[in-house]
């Protein structure tokens, strides 16, 4: 039997018999995302490096929290460079406060988590496309999906 067929109204995908339409469709999700997530171990990375679990010294007037290595070891290596001209960006902490800073190292500390989120939603656009295509390209024409936008 080869790895796709058609079993009497169900299918067969690599050892698996009688597969509904429905299992098709996740099977081959599940060995796309499989596929890009060996791939893109960086992505995991970025995120947990971008996690605020690193206690920070207590300061007085200020509450006990947390910084992230990315933070840390940016700070490590910066030091206290700043952008030239007086430039400030804009950064993001925690759940959307913003903050405007001129020090290069805690402009990358706190983009790296988001970089980080940004390639795992494009990790889902292109698993989810190359899902679709699959999935269209062994399905009979009535199971198979229309979708327009991805």
């Amino acid at each position: 039997m080869d790895t796709v067929e058609e079993l009497g109204g169900t299918y067969f995908y690599h050892g698996n018999a009688n597969v509904t339409p429905q299992e098709l469709f996740l099977l081959i999700f599940a060995e796309s995302l499989a596929d890009h997530l060996r791939i893109e171990i960086e992505t995991a990375a970025m995120i947990l490096a971008g996690l605020p679990v690193v206690p920070k010294r207590k300061v007085l007037g200020a509450s006990a929290s947390r910084t992230s290595m990315a933070s840390k070891v940016a700070r490590r290596i910066f030091k206290e460079a700043r952008f030239p001209g007086g430039v400030r960006i804009d950064t993001i902490i925690g759940m959307g406060k913003i903050r405007s800073t001129n020090k290069i190292a805690t402009v990358i500390g706190r983009a790296v988590p988001s970089i980080g989120y940004a390639q795992a939603a494009i990790i889902c656009v292109i698993v989810a496309g190359e899902t679709r295509n699959k999935y269209n390209l062994i399905a009979r024409p009535k199971d198979r999906i229309a979708w327009t936008y991805f």
